[in-house]
């Protein structure tokens, strides 16, 4: 097989609709009369990242700026790498086919620390090298952004610059830096980053030096006295931001095929194990007349026949009662539903049940994290058994049949008292019977707890992996009944995720 460019070979890729960059609502700008080409590049497949919301985001932000044209990039499924890695053709964007390393810029979205291998993957298929310290001023600068970032050590290694925060504001300021460096001198990389570092949200790794102590403890010393620290960049008013009100479309089955509106960023709750809810302070919310007047022109932009709020706890979103009924008398007569997917036990009320079920009824995960109060009090999970049994009966009783419940193991001071409870309540649970006496079906979800940087846990222990496997089974076991389905996460894949989570920048080698 003679492969002279990507088309040749699509037709032999499982899935060509992944590559193709055509879809409704992208857009395709002349990358020659571009003056800043900039590559959003997520490290996982189409169907995945092409239904992060930040992803939609940036891609509109940037190119709403005429000098900037910005374009996609995912990490290739194995077939597709194959093909890369056989023919030698370079890794492309999608929207004009054109290898990533003739772009100026690729700034990666980092959501799930196992996705740090496809960085690689993408910086290798994209034949550019790995480490900062190793490109020269001819290649991409290669920038970072996304939860991950609240610890950019285990990675930093890779990254010229790395933004910790809400990154809107900041990939503009940014954009208008290196536009200006372009102009004026574009001497070296280095003055660049010097402008960069100035820019709130904007860590430069180069610009601190690691060292390891007697303890096996990492620390950071910084190269330049007016640059000693990284405060992270926070947007005050969500309704000021641009919103991509006509997202792309994608081909094929995304992982969220929605229209996704955005109500909320924080979380009030502060649980002693949730980053988000630390790392998205404070709450800010947009305002109801807003996210009307949105979606109204986003449906109409894409087709959509169901609205996802998204919010770290959509129940509390200050407006959501007003919010959900502007939006059934507007979509209802349209068929278009709208799901709720993070949900507090007590918040989803009777009367939000009603609204969310007049077109038809969407799924929802409701997260009691342990199973014992004393434990969800330990991990400042303010919910009683009772608002936890209360939902799910008002679920059943208005027609849902199933409910997804979810639970970690390992959590700082759990005894077997505290799996016996989620045991319990689980069977509890299983009893309750909607009309007609009809039992609804409980969807149950184990994970073992993750100590992650910045919350209250982030010295914790994590379990041993026999420890994990051992609870993982005896509630498989206890469990094992009709009507309940068990299903948990590889203990394996929680280690991993624990040491990227907490890692230092000796962990970069070890990636390689």
């Amino acid at each position: 097989m003679t492969i002279d460019s990507i088309d040749d070979i699509l037709p032999f890729v499982e899935k060509p609709s992944r590559y193709l960059g055509s879809e409704i609502n992208t857009i395709r700008k002349d990358l020659d009369r571009a003056k800043l080409r900039f590559a959003l590049a997520f490290p996982d497949l189409y169907e995945i990242g092409t239904s992060h919301f930040g992803m939609q985001i940036l891609y509109h932000i940037l190119n709403a700026n005429p000098d900037i044209a910005a374009e996609r990039v995912f990490a290739p499924a194995s077939d597709m790498e194959a093909l890369l890695r056989s023919s030698g053709q370079a890794l492309f964007s999608l929207e004009s086919r054109k290898a990533i390393r003739h772009f100026d810029i690729i700034g990666f979205s980092l959501l799930y620390e196992l996705n740090y291998t496809n960085i690689l993957t993408i910086l290798e298929l994209g034949q550019i090298p790995f480490l900062a310290a190793e490109r020269t001023i001819d290649q991409p600068l290669i920038i970072a952004g996304g939860p991950c970032t609240c610890n950019p050590e285990p990675i930093a290694e890779f990254f010229d610059a790395i933004v910790v925060g809400d990154g809107e504001n900041v990939v503009v300021e940014m954009s208008g830096v290196w536009l200006r460096w372009k102009e004026e001198i574009r001497a070296d990389k280095e003055s660049l980053l010097k402008r960069w570092s100035q820019i709130e949200g904007v860590y430069i790794p180069s610009f601190f030096e690691a060292h390891i102590d007697d303890r096996g403890i990492q620390t950071v010393s910084p190269r330049y006295s007016d640059y000693t620290n990284v405060r992270r960049a926070v947007v005050s008013d969500l309704d000021k931001l641009p919103f991509p009100e006509k997202p792309i479309v994608p081909f094929g089955k995304p992982v969220h095929d929605r229209l996704r509106l955005e109500v909320a960023r924080g979380c009030t709750r502060g649980c002693r194990f949730c980053q988000a809810g630390m790392i998205y302070r404070p709450v800010r919310e947009r305002s109801p007349q807003h996210l009307l007047s949105m979606s109204v022109r986003s449906i109409a932009a894409t087709g959509y026949e169901d609205i996802s709020l998204l919010s770290l706890s959509t129940g509390d979103y200050g407006c959501i009662i007003p919010l959900m009924e502007g939006l059934m008398t507007r979509f209802a007569s349209d068929n278009v539903a709208v799901s709720l997917p993070s949900l507090r036990a007590g918040t989803l009320t009777p009367e939000l049940m009603g609204l969310i079920k007049k077109v038809r009824k969407t799924g929802f995960t409701i997260a009691p994290e342990a199973g014992s109060q004393r434990l969800r009090d330990v991990i400042n999970k303010n919910i009683t058994e009772k608002e936890i049994i209360d939902t799910i009966k008002d679920a059943f009783n208005m027609g849902w049949q199933v409910i997804k419940l979810y639970f970690m193991i390992g959590l700082p001071t759990e005894t077997t008292d505290d799996l016996k409870a989620l045991v319990d309540l689980v069977k509890k649970l299983r009893k309750i019977k909607g009309p007609g006496a009809r039992r609804g079906k409980i969807n149950v979800s184990v994970a073992t707890f993750i100590p992650k940087s910045h919350t209250p846990f982030q010295w914790a222990g994590q379990i041993s992996l026999a420890e994990s496997r051992s609870k993982i089974n005896r509630l498989h076991d206890q469990l094992r009944l009709p009507g309940i389905q068990f299903k948990w996460q590889n203990p394996e894949v929680s280690r991993l995720e624990g040491l990227w989570a907490r890692g230092d920048r000796r962990l970069s080698r070890l990636l390689i």
